[in-house]
């Protein structure tokens, strides 16, 4: 019944000391976001509609489509392979300890039919006492 008791207790104290914890921490989040500003998901971009708006040295976002095609399907190409050799090598690490695991099995069984065998051999010759 005390551990009981006990488990309740430490349940209880344990879940209070979480509670108060995020409090703190939804506290300290908030002092941090007023010192730094809104996050970028909480700001709220302005459209551009005047040219005087857009520096003058901007430059749209140029990017090379085909060569990271190419290097998407580089990427692709050195997976597939990868996971072909780790298959062929796990195969063969299983196809081993399969070949093992019946050789030590045919062993086994000619040492038992062996063990029979000489058994059966005492049987048949009974020791004479004459």
């Amino acid at each position: 019944m005390s551990r009981v008791l006990w488990f309740f207790l430490g349940a209880g104290v344990s879940t209070w000391w979480l509670s108060k914890k995020n409090v703190t921490m939804d506290i300290d989040c908030k002092y941090y976001q007023r010192r730094l500003g809104p996050t970028p998901s909480q700001a709220h971009p302005q459209m551009m509609n005047s040219s005087e708006q857009v520096p003058a040295n901007y430059q749209p976002y140029q990017h090379d489509w085909e060569h990271e095609r190419a290097r998407v399907r580089q990427f692709s190409r050195e997976a597939g392979d990868t996971f072909a050799e780790l298959s062929e090598t796990t195969l063969n690490t299983i196809l081993q300890a399969t070949e093992a695991l019946k050789m030590k099995i045919a062993e086994q069984r000619a040492l038992r039919e062996e063990e029979r065998r000489m058994e059966e051999e005492r049987r048949r010759t009974l020791p004479r006492y004459v």
